[in-house]
């Protein structure tokens, strides 16, 4: 990890003065960011400050990953692209979008099973849950997008009586477009019950109660730099803020857990 932003910096910053074979665009001020929705409020953020900093623009577009590795393998739009979970990521490496050697594991998020505030529910266990009167079990689509995933992944794996919890569920489940449509669907209802982000619970945690956490940090998201964004001096550039300790403090103060073994 540390060696694609040693990488990045010395590409992109460097080989103005070196030689870089790559033609580094230095005139596009415009950093054009790929955001999984879960993100969004800590990349605006850390996008205000890289811009206050340096100069440039940051442009984010914020929605399910799914969306976004689609959008960008129809277009050449996106710099840089963060991801909720590694298959998206590795969607477009295959299809040779992604810049070399720019991956890296940047940060990772624990899911929370929540209800709107007030309701009377008080659990800790998932497997108890079972037996409660909830209409709809509000969760990411699993055939798309990777908090459905994740959300899935964690139910198979406990027991309902003879079944599975994701088996007892099945009858009960609203598939959303992104997490935070899944949250919105919650907190607008008292008998719903949803899989989320704990980074989203601690955004609206004054609209939800949080009934059980999951399993600890297994929502990982990958960051990449795409071709395009490769040949623009600005993107490296927030690529390398992005791994910086100023982007760490404000990812953690938003509840994510920052992946890298160094940063500056």
């Amino acid at each position: 990890m540390r060696n694609s932003l040693l990488y990045v910096s010395g590409c992109l910053i460097l080989s103005i003065l070196c030689g870089c074979q790559r033609e580094i665009n230095t005139e596009s001020e415009t950093v054009h960011v790929f955001a999984a929705v879960s993100l969004k409020e800590a990349i605006e953020e850390i996008g205000t400050l890289f811009e206050r900093e340096t100069g440039f623009e940051i442009s984010l577009n914020s929605a399910g990953s799914n969306v976004l590795a689609q959008q960008i393998e129809a277009s050449s739009r996106a710099d840089l692209f963060i991801s909720a979970d590694s298959g998206w990521m590795d969607y477009l490496e295959s299809g040779v979008k992604l810049g070399d050697n720019t991956r890296i594991d940047l940060l990772r998020n624990t899911l929370v099973m929540v209800c709107a505030e007030g309701v009377s529910w008080d659990e800790e266990k998932v497997e108890t849950l079972c037996g409660l009167d909830f209409t709809f079990l509000c969760i990411g689509d699993p055939d798309a997008v990777p908090a459905g995933r994740y959300a899935r992944d964690w139910l198979s794996g406990l027991n309902c009586g003879d079944s599975t919890v994701w088996e007892a569920f099945q009858g009960r489940l609203s598939p959303a477009p992104d997490v935070r449509a899944a949250l919105s669907q919650v907190a607008s209802s008292k008998d719903r019950i949803g899989i989320v982000y704990f980074t989203d619970y601690l955004l609206y945690q004054d609209r939800l109660k949080l009934l059980v956490e999951g399993p600890s940090e297994k929502a990982r998201y990958p960051a990449a730099m795409t071709e395009q964004g490769m040949e623009k001096l600005a993107a490296g550039l927030f690529f390398t803020f992005l791994q910086s300790n100023k982007a760490r403090l404000i990812f953690e103060k938003f509840g994510f857990r920052v992946d890298l073994s160094e940063v500056d």
